[in-house]
């Protein structure tokens, strides 16, 4: 997919401004496939769980009877804090993991690394740092998108029970949203971000040599990743809400 070119690399070594170039090459293929590739299937999912958790609580707040600022603080909870971070860390490992990672390990079974290493290539700057960083920023414009979708499916939801202008809609949005929310909804992409895709890098790197080794790897790096960033999600969702409470 982003296999890189053999004299890149060798003309790379003469100069700073060359790995730079490099680097940012292969981050910003990376983010095209990450990212904005992902879009069409980020709306379709993010329109449905908007409009589906939207038109459950709704249903459900009109036996209580409660004003529409319980709705807002609801949908907080479980699209932004919650579903939102989960689904796109998701969304992202079943499409990218398993892309880097047998990337990576074709590139090993194919004697590339090995030669870009012999060339004096540092792999962890031109292979891993960009796929990493790459990461981070594509699972982070993926979350703030399907948010923002989210938000588009739930208001259409719940206007097809009774009219809601849009202003108030993001105004009691607006209102239960809290510093927090955002700072840890950052914290969750980069962190799972960063630390899958590292995975995956390294886990595509450690083939020994055999073809048959590559779909046994991404296997494993995906699995690898499915744990680790529902761990990461649960972990920090446990350090919020035993820092700040429960606040629905």
């Amino acid at each position: 997919m982003l296999k890189p070119n053999l004299s890149d690399f060798q003309d790379q070594s003469h100069g700073t401004q060359s790995h730079k170039k490099e680097f940012l090459r292969v981050m910003l293929q990376q983010v095209y496939f990450t990212f904005i590739q992902a879009m069409p299937l980020v709306v379709i999912i993010a329109s449905i769980v908007g409009a589906a958790v939207a038109f459950q609580t709704r249903f459900t707040l009109s036996f209580v009877g409660t004003d529409g600022n319980k709705l807002g603080e609801i949908l907080v909870f479980v699209l932004f804090r919650e579903l939102t971070p989960l689904i796109t860390a998701l969304l992202v490992i079943a499409r990218s993991i398993t892309a880097v990672s047998s990337e990576l390990a074709t590139m090993t079974v194919q004697r590339e690394i090995e030669a870009l290493e012999f060339i004096g290539i540092d792999i962890n700057q031109f292979l891993l740092a960009p796929r990493i960083a790459a990461g981070v920023i594509s699972l982070f414009c993926l979350s703030f998108c399907f948010w923002l979708i989210s938000l588009a499916g739930s208001w259409i939801s719940i206007n097809w029970f009774s009219y809601w202008p849009i202003d108030r809609f993001l105004s009691v949005i607006a209102g239960s949203l809290m510093p927090s929310d955002i700072f840890f909804f950052i914290l969750k992409s980069f962190f799972t971000g960063a630390i899958v895709f590292y995975m995956a890098a390294r886990t595509g790197l450690k083939v020994k040599g055999a073809s048959f080794e590559v779909p046994i790897m991404t296997n494993k790096a995906v699995v690898d990743a499915l744990f680790v960033a529902m761990g990461i999600q649960i972990l920090l969702s446990l350090i919020f809400y035993l820092s700040f409470g429960v606040k629905i």
